[in-house]
């Protein structure tokens, strides 16, 4: 990740549902994106940018259909999601998320340029991303409460990553955000 693009991408802390596996020497880059699956997949982040567009102009005119539509959104979400989720365990963990990488305690310590495919599941819609990416720093885990567990915190930064899922994961980020401060507010009040 360039300086760039940290300074260009929000940082949040959020809860994601995340899976990764490690990618061989022998990986000769063929990206994962060009099956049927990750056809079906980038036709799956397609239809849920367009439903978001829709719902901002039905969430004007009436908002109580649209907490419905929304709703029913993120079941089929979760119920594609299931599915996904079969091959692989993800497990829900407390992450630092931008479009262009991830941070997260681990319990074991990993190689610095390790090349991982990750699989997110961003909650709470419940949608799936999919991308390399690669170990770009390994720190020691400084909190007392996680440490024992998990005493490494794993940077890793994305890389051919597909263009739609780039722009999931930055509304997502801006939605959470938004969230994340409306609701610091209220408890602030």
């Amino acid at each position: 990740m360039t300086d760039e693009e940290r300074r260009r991408y929000f940082r949040i802390n959020d809860e994601v549902a995340m899976s990764f596996s490690l990618i061989s020497e022998e990986y000769g880059g063929e990206n994962n994106l060009q099956d049927s699956e990750g056809l079906n997949q980038e036709f799956h982040v397609s239809l849920e940018m367009q439903i978001r567009q829709a719902m901002g102009e039905v969430r004007g005119q009436s908002p109580k259909v649209a907490h419905v539509l929304d709703l029913l959104n993120q079941k089929m979400n979760l119920l594609r999601s299931n599915e996904q989720m079969a091959g692989s365990e993800p497990i829900l963990k407390a992450a630092n998320i931008s479009a262009c990488g991830i941070s997260f305690c681990w319990h074991d310590r990993l190689d610095i340029n390790q090349l991982v495919n990750m699989s997110m599941y961003l909650q709470p819609r419940h949608e799936l991303i999919r991308t390399e990416a690669h170990v770009a720093a390994v720190n020691e885990n400084l909190d007392q409460a996680t440490k024992d567990a998990e005493p490494y915190i794993i940077h890793f930064d994305f890389h051919n990553i597909h263009n739609a899922y780039q722009e999931l994961l930055i509304q997502h980020v801006v939605q959470r955000q938004g969230y994340q401060l409306r609701k610091k507010l209220n408890n602030d009040q």
